[in-house]
């Protein structure tokens, strides 16, 4: 099973962490499904109405809030309120590094299987739509472009074409160490 491997991978690295004054926590959950015709992602398209990253696919997730006990709980919580992903369907594997996103903010990616056939209840305010994508269709030629030049803060950009969707930024970047680590996924230059 896929979620072993993932769990055996996180365990034997540790994740790096990004310090620093002026960054705010986030976390977001990378949710794995394992079901009989392979694995999948689950993205969700971000409402166009709230005030940052708006319409960009992403996973489910933002800002630790002082209440949440560290990132997990945050990711958590947030994938809850989100997509209706209940906590305790959650098994958590571990982390990937961090990362920094636009507005200051630090990412805390956090890895974890949830059903093979979760039923999600989209909150409309902050989630225009979610998918599952299935990860053979991510590390299909042409599907991942990686491009030459460099994000605004000096990041290799990727772009996964998946489900009509882009997916790119600090999301794609997510989803690049996840196919490395986990898929022995090696991405190259066009």
């Amino acid at each position: 099973m896929v979620a072993e491997k993932i769990a055996a991978v996180l365990k034997s690295r540790a994740p790096q962490v990004i310090t620093g004054d002026g960054y705010k926590p986030a976390a977001v959950l990378v949710p794995v499904q394992e079901r009989h015709d392979g694995d999948y992602l689950v993205l969700t398209k971000r409402a166009d109405g709230l005030p940052t990253h708006k319409g960009q696919i992403a996973f489910p997730g933002g800002s630790v809030d002082p209440t949440d006990a560290d990132a997990v709980e945050a990711a958590l919580r947030e994938s809850h309120e989100e997509i209706g992903i209940p906590p305790e369907c959650v098994r958590i594997l571990g982390q990937l590094d961090q990362v920094t996103a636009g507005y200051g903010f630090v990412v805390t990616p956090v890895v974890a299987v949830i059903p093979a056939h979760c039923e999600f209840r989209i909150d409309l305010a902050e989630t225009a739509a979610v998918a599952s994508v299935p990860i053979k269709a991510l590390i299909e030629p042409g599907n991942l472009i990686m491009d030459d030049d460099l994000s605004r803060g000096g990041y290799p950009s990727y772009h996964f074409y998946v489900n009509g969707w882009d997916v790119w930024g600090v999301t794609a970047r997510i989803i690049v160490q996840f196919l490395e680590l986990v898929y022995d996924v090696r991405v190259k230059k066009l």
